[in-house]
């Protein structure tokens, strides 16, 4: 918290929280109770059924990123906005803040040509898909997490890094250059619609295995081209890219339900598992 009176946001930090206090954060909060834990409870349906689908097991690691992203741009937040708190007010606080933030932000995207990989795989060579072993493709799963720690090695400490960090005040984060944190967000986009276009390359073989995949690709390329292009000033355009991080996220869960019956059901049922009457639009059921 501020304690110092020459701060902008001295006064937002020595009031009571507002309506728009109240809101901003109960809203962000109110997004994470219903998200995470229906993302969680969609996680562990398919960890028990990755036995006989395969491809369950990238959605797993795919969905458990979507966890930490959901929980650092929804809970997080909505958390120093309620508390009035900016979390990390320390310069080693907010770079530590901004290293784990990074490297959750780098696995979620990273997951995205993951789980491509693995519905084309499963597309063009279902025999070796499927008799594919459980820790062989676990290890696979990892790689994203550890690229994307490389990533926030190689970057965190150069010259041209932008920090930025959660301001409850704004509703949202700040950058110490904006203009090289825009210049970053539009290179990621492209090479975020690079990773679309292969996905879309594919549709020719199983359009069904592919929709999620793709329309989830394009989820995340409508979000990240909103917060480059901005969403107008003040303190609710910072809570909207919040947001817009969340959705981003949160999607991916509401597309497998959209397009898994068998899932649906077994989140209908409580997490129970329910017999497999179909071909599932994730993966390739082990013979």
């Amino acid at each position: 918290m501020s304690t110092d009176s020459s701060d902008p946001f001295f006064d937002w930090y020595h009031s009571p929280l507002s309506f728009e206090d109240w809101l901003a954060g109960g809203s962000l909060t109110v997004l994470c109770l219903i998200f995470i834990p229906l993302t969680a409870l969609v996680a562990y349906i398919m960890y028990k059924a990755d036995k006989e689908i395969i491809g369950y097991r990238y959605l797993v690691s795919s969905a458990f990123a979507d966890i930490l992203c959901m929980v650092q741009y929804g809970g997080f937040n909505g958390i120093a906005i309620l508390a009035k708190n900016p979390l990390a007010d320390k310069m080693n606080g907010r770079s530590a803040m901004q290293f784990y933030i990074d490297w959750v932000w780098f696995a979620m995207c990273l997951h995205y040509p993951l789980v491509a990989w693995s519905r084309f795989a499963a597309i063009k060579t279902p025999i070796w898909f499927c008799r594919q072993e459980r820790w062989h493709s676990y290890v696979i799963c990892l790689l994203p997490y550890l690229l994307a720690l490389i990533l926030v090695c190689s970057t965190h400490w150069s010259s041209f890094y932008v920090r930025f960090y959660f301001e409850p005040a704004v509703y949202g984060m700040l950058a110490d250059d904006f203009v090289k944190w825009t210049i970053g967000l539009i290179v990621r986009d492209r090479n975020a619609s690079g990773v679309q276009g292969v996905s879309k390359g594919q549709m020719s073989v199983e359009k069904r295995l592919m929709y999620p995949c793709i329309l989830g690709n394009l989820i995340f390329v409508l979000g990240q081209v909103a917060i480059t292009i901005g969403t107008g000033t003040g303190k609710w355009a910072t809570w909207t890219i919040c947001v817009l991080f969340f959705i981003n996220s949160a999607a991916n869960c509401l597309l497998l339900l959209l397009f898994s019956p068998n899932l649906r059901a077994s989140v209908l049922q409580g997490g129970k598992s329910v017999k497999i009457f179909e071909r599932t639009t994730v993966s390739v059921i082990r013979i």
